[in-house]
């Protein structure tokens, strides 16, 4: 049994009269008014307003502080002749806001190139020695973009060496802001911007648009990708531009988009938020985690057909590398998470060899495994440094944690849920004690359960796929614009399993009273928790949202879920299927009970073990075994000795790992022409040496060299052949004998029976074998 992750609570409406009225206002189905209602748009001009975003809802750019002085000052540089750079950052937000601003300014006829730091060698943000080799080669106006704010020391020697710096910039700002020539920000002290969280790319556009007096339509797919990436609230404004966004992305000509549409496998006309946050945005993002993210930069502006392609191919091959080497450095960092001796509020883990493009994203799967703040480090011998990144809970505010630490820290900067940081190695248990202490003083321990609001219960009965739309009219959906989470009723859980190539994933049969089939899918579900629930999928409790699948042009509805519950404890016996062909040596250091068929095998795999293991061959006299895990290793030859032993079994967990020596169930049975073959082949070869010429004689006769043995044992079990020193000789016989009378024959047909069931059956049917035999 296991809870779920979140507290379940649902939203109580109690304005029924209010809903009605404003249903009849806003012609608009009661579900969505429901859900808008409980969201605070409480009004049909609230309503109307949200469903129906239009770019006149945008607000007057120069409300944004300093930006009538930050264009006057572009502007000025154009018309002067001014090497302009504009200076970006490498994540998908920052290439974004970049590309914005350089198409703008080379609209308006700027000498303007840009400039993306490198994550490794620059570090975020201005950059003292870049800022330095910029003015050197000529730059007179430097643009940041999604960057700046924090970077006093580079825009200050810029501004002292006569270079203008226009911040444009969304991130958490210092007590001491950099005397820039002028810094544009919704969240600016001295301004009161009406809407506070655009993202980089949103400031840039709002920049874009001040510059060209005008919306620039054709930005708004580059303005969508960076605002869904940054994970800022898809609401007000930013609901506008992605909204707006989604349409342009829809049907863009930018080649460099197609270009990664297609290696992506994304569907022009079906784009969504999500496609951008799981299809677009992490394929940008790999550029600057893993290279140099300029190349993104070209990828967005091209207008070179070839060249867009090369770059998403390219861009689509970083993708796959980021993918394994954040699966790689995720099992060592949590390897390393569960063996610390000493428990930690938060979880400060440091390794080496580990690409430091990727622990920000590594970071945050320990969060989700652990439910703790997590930062991670990459530990540089040479330079005594371990830099990386940290990802943190809703109950404690991370950037807040540390800012107050700077001393002990070579870098720091972020906000309240995620963070960038470099330490001296040294400094690794120091750093570690202000991290317990900050959880102290904000009492994480004591932080309530997160709450997940469930907004109403679907009938799966009576629910359809024309209902979908009626839910998609709140979309896009994205930060502060969550998809409805719902309950289910009116189902039966009929089979779970588990899918995807790490088997790390969950579906569920779902049947409704009518006899209809839905499936129910959960990605990224812990191991045990898939095993209790396999073992008991009619005690799982779910809640989520419904979703359409796709599948050989054909759609159905499913259930996207987004946490689940096991109500009830799972059966005495749990049975996993842990089936290989392979024996490793890993496989031996769990405890328990290791059962065996052959002596040989176990004789093999024996030193292996854990010192608290126990070895066993599985007795034919069906002697009693007790274990709480108990591992049955090799495949028996004959399917009734495993029943024999399964009837005696009394063990809390049995894990099927059934290794074939030889599966002999892929070759079969030979046949009465092979058979004959054979026999006509020693009839004319005289003292065959099997050991030295098998593998000739059987590819001669087109068997595999295993057949081929079986069949020598049956003659020599009748007599066609016989064995001197080791030499085979066929003998010439009259007499009529039925080989599939032979015992060797018969055991082979056992074995291969026996194999078929245990080897190739799916994972339900031989677990749900295995249960009944135990009963």
């Amino acid at each position: 049994m296991f809870s779920s992750r979140n507290q379940w609570k649902f939203i109580q409406n109690d304005n029924n009269e209010q809903i009605d009225e404003l249903v009849k206002q806003t012609k608009t189905p009661r579900l969505v008014v429901s859900l808008l209602f409980e969201r605070g748009y409480d009004s049909a001009e609230k309503i109307n307003r949200f469903l129906k975003p239009e770019l006149e809802m945008l607000y007057d750019p120069f409300l944004l502080h300093d930006m009538q002085k930050a264009c006057d000052r572009i502007k000025k540089a154009i018309t002067s002749g001014e090497k302009i750079t504009v200076y970006g950052d490498y994540d998908a937000d920052g290439l974004t806001s970049t590309s914005i601003m350089y198409e703008a300014l080379l609209q308006l006829g700027a000498d303007v190139q840009y400039y993306i730091p490198d994550r490794f060698k620059d570090g975020y943000g201005p950059n003292l020695e870049v800022y330095k080799k910029l003015i050197s080669e000529g730059t007179r106006l430097i643009v940041t973009v999604d960057n700046g704010v924090s970077g006093n020391e580079a825009v200050n020697y810029a501004q002292q060496q006569g270079v203008d710096v226009v911040i444009t910039d969304h991130h958490e700002m210092p007590a001491e802001l950099p005397h820039a020539f002028a810094i544009v920000h919704p969240r600016h002290p001295d301004s009161s911007y009406p809407f506070s969280d655009l993202s980089g790319a949103g400031v840039a556009f709002k920049t874009a648009t001040a510059l060209l007096e005008e919306v620039p339509p054709e930005m708004l797919d580059l303005a969508a990708i960076g605002t869904v990436a940054d994970i800022v609230s898809l609401t007000d404004e930013n609901r506008v531009i992605v909204s707006a966004g989604l349409k342009v992305l829809q049907n863009t000509e930018r080649v460099g988009l197609l270009s990664l549409y297609h290696e992506a496998g994304v569907e022009q006309n079906k784009i969504t938020a999500e496609t951008i946050g799981f299809g677009l945005a992490p394929r940008l993002n790999a550029l600057g985690r893993l290279e140099s993210g300029a190349l993104g930069v070209e990828l967005l502006t091209t207008f070179d057909d070839q060249r867009a392609q090369e770059i998403a191919q390219h861009v689509q091959q970083l993708n796959v590398k980021r993918q394994e080497l954040v699966n790689e450095i995720t099992a060592a960092a949590l390897k390393k998470v569960e063996n610390e001796s000493q428990q930690h509020a938060v979880n400060l883990v440091v390794g080496s060899n580990w690409h430091e493009g990727v622990l920000g994203i590594v970071a945050s799967r320990l969060v989700e495994a652990t439910g703790k703040p997590t930062l991670v480090l990459n530990a540089n011998e040479e330079t005594g440094a371990a830099k990386g990144s940290g990802r943190s809970i809703a109950a404690f505010n991370l950037f807040a944690a540390l800012d107050g630490h700077r001393d002990q820290l070579l870098s720091f900067g972020g906000h309240y849920m995620a963070c960038g940081l470099t330490i001296a190695i040294e400094k690794q248990d120091e750093v570690q004690q202000i991290l317990d202490d900050e959880a102290a003083k904000q009492n994480i321990s004591a932080a309530p359960q997160p709450v997940l609001e469930i907004a109403d219960k679907i009938d799966l009965t009576n629910f359809h796929l024309d209902d979908l739309d009626k839910i998609e009219m709140l979309a896009p959906f994205g930060q502060d614009n969550q998809r409805p989470v719902f309950a289910f009723t009116n189902f039966k859980v009929k089979l779970a399993k588990p899918m995807g190539k790490a088997n790390n994933h969950l579906r569920l049969n779902l049947e409704n009273s009518k006899g209809g089939l839905v499936s129910a899918v959960y990605f990224g579900i812990d191991q045990d928790k898939l095993g209790q629930i396999i073992q008991d999928p009619k005690h799982v409790e779910f809640v989520g949202y419904p979703d359409k699948n796709v599948w050989q042009n054909k759609t159905s509805l499913q259930v996207k879920i987004e946490d689940l519950r096991l109500v009830q404890g799972q059966p005495e016996l749990q049975v996993f299927d842990q089936r290989v062909n392979k024996l490793t040596v890993n496989m031996f250091k769990k405890p328990g009970v290791y059962a065996f068929f052959e002596k040989k095998i176990l004789a093999q795999v024996k030193q292996y073990m854990s010192v608290d293991s126990k070895a066993i061959v599985l007795s034919k006299q069906g002697e009693k075994v007790r274990a709480k895990d108990l591992y049955l290793i090799d495949c028996p030859n004959d399917l009734r000795d495993l029943q024999l032993s399964l009837n005696t079994v009394e063990a809390q967990k049995i894990h099927l790992v059934f290794y074939p020596k030889n599966d002999v169930s892929k070759a079969g049975m030979p046949d009465r022409a092979q058979f004959g073959n054979l026999y006509r082949f020693v009839l004319s070869h005289h003292e065959l040496n099997l050991s030295r010429d098998g593998a000739k004689i059987a590819k001669h006769l087109g068997v595999s060299k295993e057949l081929m043995i079986f069949m020598f044992q049956v003659f020599f079990e009748v007599g066609f052949v016989k064995i001197e020193n080791g030499l085979v000789t066929g003998v010439p016989s009259t007499q009529h004998v039925n080989l599939k009378e032979t015992s060797s024959y018969h055991s082979r047909r056992l074995q291969i029976r026996t194999q078929q069931i245990l080897l190739h059956s799916k994972s339900a049917d031989l677990i749900n074998w295995v249960k009944e035999q135990s009963v």
